[in-house]
């Protein structure tokens, strides 16, 4: 590459892609506000003056390595902390060649190319998914869906579809005044009351309905809250299914809840943003049994599948409601009469201008191919469970309280409170001075994976309690980082237990 600014800043970008820290390197350089503030001054600060001035390219070469130095090193296999991890290395490369051609993926005129890989990935999800018969078009002209910037504007893009469906005239009158309800279990992901208050709903229309000590939605406890809502004088609008909650990966029985959903003509919207990609696996597919059934599905490929955020696919049953729904006509754009007008794809959806997200899928896909991709679930799957046995064989150091899937939700037990039970049946029986005992422990030990940069892990309340999450994402996490994982946690844990003992 040449000395221009654009290619030192591509051969860093190239250099970290290709080879990622690992190993002992750190997961993080953790620096304070402060910190960061002093570190850019010496190159490129990050505040702006009210006059902007131009930098020299070597200042802002500096505080690109800063950038790369300072970051969340999310391709570490000991980085475990969230829903994703480090992004696919040809996905990246794709991401970049998308942004180089920098057009908008709303129409055939603007985006040739993009637009029928859309049509052949969305197809392919599609049939995954069982939305779609085996031997449909593979390149169809409108799909079975469309790409939507991250899973909660999915959610309020299904929602909408399910309100069009239920009142077809309320993009032109507006909304009726009537008590519209949507159901989602108490585990379920918080885009269902966003997307609630958005569309004008109110959250007091999302109604939350129990779920089984695994985080599952109870489908009796959904009837019970279907007829309930009826009964109040309310129509209920939408059912959103969960496959992998956020923090226990639970999956609800799509079955008994489309069964529900048929009874009382409700749109079934399933939310498979982490768990969706369960579908890849013939060994894990399972999970989702009944998706088919549903009337929509998001899917998060930036997730398990390490595509570069945001790659979210919505999947429409019946892919014709997207453009009643959504579809103004708008003549300086979406012209009827202009070549290949029938594969714009603009009008089926809220947004006008939007970036390409299929090519990296498209690249990464072929790639990997069908193989690759169930592999990579595999994998995880076998990751998580390694640290579930690591749990089990802990002779009570460590105490399992739930999780599936690529998830292990558990604690760390000092010795005088060994063996210590941990479920969401138990967990609230503690008494306050050992809840209070573990409750502390997994916030002050990840405080100091992260001050030495050893790893990163989640950690969330179950029943109350502060527990960790083991959440792998990344098909570099090995056996020997689940160990290091455990064994850093135990040393961590020794030693904050002698302080405070």
């Amino acid at each position: 590459m040449g000395d221009e600014l654009e290619a030192r800043i591509a051969e860093r970008a190239l250099a970290y892609v290709v080879d990622p820290p690992r190993g002992d390197d750190p997961v993080i350089e953790l620096a304070s506000p402060a910190e960061l503030r002093k570190v850019f001054d010496a190159s490129v600060p990050l505040e702006f003056d009210s006059v902007a001035t131009a930098h020299h390219d070597d200042a802002i070469v500096e505080a690109v390595d800063s950038v790369i130095r300072y970051s969340v090193h999310t391709s570490h296999p000991r980085f475990v902390n969230q829903n994703f991890a480090g992004p696919d290395p040809v996905s990246v490369a794709g991401d970049f060649l998308g942004a180089a051609l920098n057009t908008t993926g709303a129409t055939f005129e603007a985006a040739p190319v993009f637009t029928l890989m859309e049509s052949a990935v969305l197809a392919k999800l599609g049939r995954i998914a069982g939305y779609v018969a085996a031997d449909s078009d593979p390149l169809p002209t409108v799909p079975p869906g469309l790409f939507c910037p991250g899973g909660s504007t999915a959610t309020l893009y299904a929602l909408q579809l399910a309100r069009q469906r239920l009142r077809p005239d309320v993009n032109t009158t507006g909304a009726t005044g009537e008590k519209l309800t949507v159901f989602v279990s108490d585990s379920g992901h918080y885009a269902a009351s966003k997307s609630a208050a958005l569309l004008g709903l109110g959250t007091d229309a999302v109604i939350k309905v129990e779920s089984d000590d695994a985080g599952a939605m109870i489908p009796d406890a959904l009837g019970d809250a279907l007829t309930a809502s009826k009964a109040a004088g309310q129509v209920p609008l939408a059912i959103i299914a969960t496959s992998g909650t956020t923090v226990t990966s639970a999956f609800d029985d799509l079955h008994a809840l489309a069964d529900h959903a048929e009874a009382h003509g409700v749109w079934l919207h399933v939310d498979g943003c982490y768990g969706g990609s369960a579908l890849f696996s013939p060994t894990e597919r399972h999970r989702l049994d009944g998706v088919e059934r549903s009337d929509s599905f998001v899917w998060n490929l930036h997730k398990m599948m390490g595509m570069t955020q945001q790659c979210t696919a919505l999947l429409v049953k019946e892919p014709s409601r997207l453009a009643e729904c959504f579809a103004l006509r708008a003549d300086y754009l979406f012209q009827p009469d202009k070549l290949h007008a029938e594969y714009d794809s603009g009008d089926r959806t809220f947004q006008c201008a939007r970036r390409v997200d299929v090519l990296k899928l498209w690249l990464a896909w072929k790639h990997h191919g069908d193989t690759g991709f169930a592999a990579r679930i595999d994998h995880a799957v076998a990751m998580a469970q390694r640290g579930a046995a690591r749990v089990a064989s802990s002779d009570g150091e460590f105490a399992h309280v739930t999780g599936t899937f690529t998830n292990v939700v558990f604690g760390w037990i000092p010795p005088e409170l060994r063996p210590t039970n941990l479920t969401p049946l138990s967990i609230p029986t503690l008494s306050a001075e050992t809840h209070a005992t573990l409750h502390a422990i997994p916030p002050r030990i990840k405080r100091r994976m992260q001050q030495e940069g050893s790893a990163m892990m989640g950690f969330q309340p179950i029943a109350g309690l502060n527990t960790f999450r083991l959440l792998v994402m990344s098909p570099t996490v090995g056996p020997d980082d689940i160990d290091s994982l455990f064994d850093q946690i135990s040393e961590y844990g020794m030693s904050i237990s002698a302080i405070t003992s």
